[in-house]
Parts: C-alpha cells; structure tokens; sequence
C-alpha cells in the first residue's frame, strides 16, 4: 500500500517486499527545503499488540531526506540509523515481545511521514520469513512436535 499527499513521497529500495533480514533503504522526497517530517513506523503481532517508533528528520535544501545519511534529530533514537524505524520498534506493554505465529504471512510495517500532526505519505513494508520455494514439512513423531523448513 502507498499513499501521498502534496507530491511527498517515501520509497522503500530495493522494494517494497523483503526478507525479513534485509535492509530497507528509505528516502523521503517532494518536502519543502530543510522542512522538518516525523516518520513513524507501525507493527502488530499476531497476538494484536502493537508495536511503534517514531523519528524526526529535516530534509536537505532539496526537500528529500535519506535514512542511509540524515541523522534522527530525537523520537525513538537519534543520529544517522538506517533501520532505526524497525529496530526501534516498542509496545506500550512492558517486557512485551513481537509475535509472529504464521511465518508463511508476511508482517506488515507502516511506515508514515507526518508533518502538522497529519499524515502525508504512507507505506508498507512486507518482511517476509520464507523465501519463494521453501518447503513446510510438519513434524509428528511419538511425542515430537515442529515444523521443517527445507530450502528450495
């Protein structure tokens, strides 16, 4: 999903689906020159928890930010952090962790530019578990229980 407003745009490179152990370059275009942006990162769990980040950037005399350059001037964490807005992430629930019961589904990032308290470009991310051909094997022997994961 990918939604803007006012020409800004946010771009997730190489795409907008990953495995969910890649890097994800993101950018921000179509901002006013040094205009500051709050970019805020969404997550719920299997179970329904959510899971959030936030930073602050200020976009160059171009009107783009790069997360790969341009530091976090405060939110979750701050100075230059690529992955910040993933490795960032924290539920309102103490000593809560992130669920994913069904690794054949992709979980689903939110990735938001907020300027004025209103959002002006949106975009999700797909972080995949299992790559394209890997096989599911389920596994019942006498008191065992799992799954097999063959690659492909």
């Amino acid at each position: 999903m990918h939604y803007t407003t006012s020409g800004v745009n946010i771009r997730l490179l190489p795409s907008y689906k990953c495995s969910f152990e890649d890097p994800v370059h993101i950018t921000v275009s179509g901002l006013n020159a040094q205009q500051r942006v709050n970019l805020r990162s969404k997550l719920t769990d299997d179970t329904g928890r959510v899971f959030q980040a936030s930073a602050t950037y200020q976009a160059d005399d171009s009107g783009q930010v790069d997360l790969n350059r341009d530091p976090s001037l405060g939110g979750s964490f701050t100075g230059v952090e690529p992955m910040g807005l993933f490795w960032a992430l924290k539920s309102d629930t103490v000593a809560c962790r992130f669920t994913l019961t069904d690794v054949t589904r992709p979980a689903l990032f939110d990735i938001e530019a907020v300027s004025n308290d209103k959002v002006i470009a949106k975009v999700t991310n797909e972080r995949h578990c299992l790559t394209d051909g890997v096989r599911r094997i389920p596994v019942t022997e006498g008191r065992i229980r799992g799954t097999l994961f063959m690659p492909p």
